[in-house]
């Protein structure tokens, strides 16, 4: 949340509170609010139905706490659209803050305190279009006393729809007007230099506004202007410019233009537009020197991925300059060879931009980075030399591939989510869709296995003899367990390969069907990921596929250390409320470890992210080391997520 304020306590009494569930997350950062100034956000707001209400901005990750009555409430802070769209709104409560959201064809609210007329306005001692003014009044500010139910509301989204408001008079007390819903809001007068990217002009009033040539709309592009004045209403802003060609008006906002006093080093070129976008025109380059800034226009809401430009001087004249649109300073040289798979690659002129470089495409292809720079939000760009000069390549994490110097036999894995399916809680039981899957009990979530095997492709056989069930899955990979035992056998293609010790047993179906899990034993057994919703309310399956590269061990190494390694292209970090399960790789000496040992003599790889390919996806390195003894070893290589094997091999290793 920004622009945060703290309020009394709620103006209405009655409440009516609908039970549910509290929820226990954090407000939401990305709901852009501003505080109740009775200007832009009233500061009270009557509810004309029963209204819900949360503990967070955030109606799909929390059930409603309960509902409020039809009263009058005081707000906290809301979003700006609140006359327009359904909107968030924080109010103070007996019962703490709270947040709603509601039409605003269901609220009232007080009119602002004070209004400025823009153009000459009849006044009315009735709010009635059948009597004669009263007088005229010229443009200025009045005081506002009153106005008609949902003055702020147009149900067909007319902003010209007329409202009838009571302001108060010095000679003929109160007295009614009637404006367009545009023109009900305040004038402020300032002084603000702004860039205009992309704007409409209009040589009217935009509230006054009327469709003939002379006055129509004027595209202007990348332009800088005085900004002179704002009018808010709660319909949005109008905007006074001035202009060379005289007193121009637009809805948009502009971005502000600021005095700096600072300077930037720069041991790369430093490209220099002729305003602040890097559409405005080509560029001049600047050798590397110290840029000198007299101007800045900060990151902003309408562009902060954009970042910051500076309005610079150099040995070469004046232009724009921004890190975005410019060879990064901290890029280091890199020899990976890359394997491009993907039917298009784009080159970019400049890494983490929209700057494509003549719109050069590269089909599929192996290519040599000549340096590498891994922008803020972790993604890693590779910098390539094609026929159109040095360019910039981010890579498709799914399909293209690399070969990092030193690495070549690194086994390549792909990794994969499987979504299986949302369950929900409804009292104490488990559903996917109309089927049952499970239960709470004392706080802990179990489920039905035999619906879980179906949604994790496994078959399901039992009991037998030993009163066993046996769960098989089409790559090879099985496990057999009873209820009450606190013991699974998993099996690879058929052969037993060890025991593997539960937390807690299987509980017994009431259906005699295959035992109950407790969901971190389901966890374990199928290999699953889950997403558990604080209160239960709400848990998403998935599972974590992958597929192999050639595992090709040495078969001799000097000394006693065994090193193996792979590269994984593998889902970035989990959700704040997801256990998931991930790829391991294990090594065991076959002639020491017994099967029904759970690797507890075995080298584990560790893991660790090199960078980021994407928003959700990054390499990892995975990397292994294994004490030898002199002479041949006989070793076993598992890859496991969970327990569940994906990949089992035997080889032998000699070591001297």
């Amino acid at each position: 949340m920004r622009n945060k304020s703290t309020l009394a306590f709620l103006l209405g009494i009655g409440l009516s509170l609908a039970a549910a569930a509290h929820g226990n997350a954090s407000e939401y950062a990305d709901t852009p609010t501003e505080p109740a100034d009775a200007v832009r956000i009233p500061r009270t707001l009557t509810l004309l139905e029963d209204t819900p209400y949360y503990v967070i901005p955030n109606a799909l990750v929390n059930k409603a706490e309960g509902a409020f009555s039809p009263q009058t409430v005081e707000v906290i802070e809301a979003e700006t659209r609140w006359a327009e769209v359904p909107n968030w709104w924080k109010i103070r409560t007996t019962l703490g803050d709270k947040w709603i959201k509601i039409d605003p064809g269901k609220i009232d609210v007080p009119p602002p305190p004070k209004i400025t007329l823009m153009e000459n306005t009849p006044i009315y001692a009735k709010a009635s279009t059948h009597l004669q003014p009263s007088a005229v009044l010229s443009p200025q500010q009045v005081e506002v006393v009153g106005a008609e139910k949902q003055w702020f509301y147009s149900p067909k989204h007319d902003e010209n729809e007329l409202k009838w408001l009571k302001i108060r008079t010095s000679w003929l007390g109160d007295q009614w007007i009637r404006l367009p819903l545009k023109q009900i809001g305040s004038y402020y007068s300032h002084t603000k230099k702004k860039y205009y990217g992309t704007a409409e002009f209009s040589s009217v009033p935009l509230w006054n506004h009327i469709a003939d040539s002379s006055a129509s709309p004027r595209q202007i592009r990348d332009q800088l202007f005085t900004e002179t004045g704002e009018f808010q209403s709660p319909l949005g802003s109008f905007y006074q410019v001035e202009t060379p060609e005289g007193t121009r008006w637009t809805r948009y906002p502009g971005e502000f233009v600021t005095e700096a006093n600072e300077t930037i080093t720069r041991r790369q070129p430093a490209p220099l537009y002729p305003s602040p976008s890097p559409y405005s025109g080509k560029p001049h380059i600047a050798v590397p020197q110290t840029l000198t800034v007299f101007e800045k226009i900060e990151a902003n809401p309408v562009r902060d991925w954009e970042g910051t430009w500076y309005h610079v001087r150099t040995n070469e004249g004046e232009g724009w300059f921004n890190p975005k649109y410019a060879d990064p300073e901290d890029a280091k040289p890199d020899n990976t060879e890359i394997d491009l798979r993907s039917d298009t690659t784009w080159l970019y002129q400049y890494p983490d931009s929209s700057q494509l470089l003549n719109y050069g495409v590269l089909g599929p292809q192996k290519i040599r980075a000549s340096a590498a720079w891994t922008a803020p939000n972790g993604t890693r760009w590779f910098q390539i030399p094609t026929f159109l000069g040095n360019a910039w390549i981010n890579l498709n994490p799914i399909r293209d591939r690399l070969q990092l110097p030193g690495r070549e036999q690194d086994m390549q894995i792909v990794g994969e989510i499987s979504h299986k399916g949302a369950i929900y809680k409804t009292e104490n039981a488990l559903t996917f869709g109309d089927t049952k899957v499970g239960y709470e009990r004392d706080g802990e979530l179990f489920f039905h296995t035999g619906v879980v095997a179906k949604m994790y492709q496994y078959t399901v056989t039992g009991p037998d003899r030993e009163n066993a069930w046996t769960f098989a899955h089409p790559s090879g990979y099985s496990f057999r367990m009873k209820a009450g035992e606190k013991k699974a056998v998993v099996s690879w293609k058929g052969e037993a390969r060890r025991s593997v010790i539960l937390s807690a047993a299987p509980v017994a179906s009431a259906d005699q069907e295959a035992p109950d899990l407790r969901i971190d034993e389901m966890r374990a057994l199928f290999g699953a990921s889950t997403e558990v919703t604080p209160n239960h309310s709400s848990v998403y399956l998935s599972s974590a596929e992958y597929t192999l590269g050639a595992f090709n061990p040495p078969a001799e190494v000097k000394g006693n250390l065994l090193h193996l390694s792979a590269l994984c292209y593998d889902a970035g970090s989990p959700q704040p409320n997801e256990v998931n399960n991930r790829l391991k790789i294990y090594v065991y000496d076959r002639s020491s470890d017994a099967p029904s040992d759970s690797f507890a003599g075995a080298a584990v790889a560790s893991e660790e992210m090199l960078f980021s390919l994407s928003m959700d996806r990054a390499l990892y390195d995975l990397s292994l080391k294994k004490q030898l003894q002199p002479g041949v070893n006989r070793l076993t290589a598992v890859y496991k997520v969970g327990e569940r094997i994906i990949f089992e091999q035997d080889f032998d290793v000699t070591a001297g």
